[in-house]
């Protein structure tokens, strides 16, 4: 009987631990002994993310304005050219979201992609200093071009596109880059 009384006093200390530690933490007390990120570090995280959208929109609108120039240049004859680069349906990716977007693709194509993505005139054209890229994507996903800005202000566009005879291998087709107007 006394061994039944010392396990069942036993069970009872334990459960009475497990109910008071249970209590501790849902109450808070070790997230105010642990905080995750204090508002000072959420301030930093917003401005970065406020100067990184602003600098995709002025990329975004140089693509544009130079694209403008362009048909303004271009004939009559080039109509469809540029009808396949009206960029207002095309679709912003922020690198952040650029898994995301490829999910939708072929594992062959996915890897043509980041190929194309992580190219040497890529590489040759980063710089300490430079923004994280961003990416405007046609509609039926063949043509994409990704762009960032670099630390003297200019901006790098690069045109990837699929093989016309083979829409699941990317290429890179050109690499620009555009002076900021002053």
């Amino acid at each position: 009987m006394i061994k039944l009384n010392r396990k069942v006093i036993l069970l009872t200390f334990v459960i009475f631990i497990l109910i008071t530690g249970t209590s501790v933490y849902a109450s808070g007390v070790l997230s105010s002994l642990f905080p995750t990120i204090g508002s000072e570090h959420q301030d930093i995280a917003k401005s970065v993310q406020d100067r990184l959208t602003q600098s995709w929109n002025k990329g975004r609108e140089i693509i544009l304005e130079t694209q403008r120039s362009e048909e303004g240049k271009a004939s009559a004859t080039s109509s469809e050219i540029s009808k396949d680069l009206d960029l207002s349906n095309w679709t912003f990716i922020d690198v952040t979201q650029l898994q995301d977007e490829l999910s939708s693709f072929s594992a062959q194509e996915r890897s043509s992609f980041l190929d194309a993505f992580y190219s040497e005139e890529r590489k040759n054209n980063l710089d300490v200093g430079d923004y994280m890229p961003a990416l405007l994507i046609n509609p039926d996903k063949s043509h994409a071009l990704v762009y960032w800005e670099k630390a003297n202000g200019s901006y790098v566009v690069m045109d990837l596109k699929t093989k016309s005879n083979d829409s699941n291998s990317w290429y890179v087709n050109e690499v620009k880059i555009k002076a900021p107007k002053k």
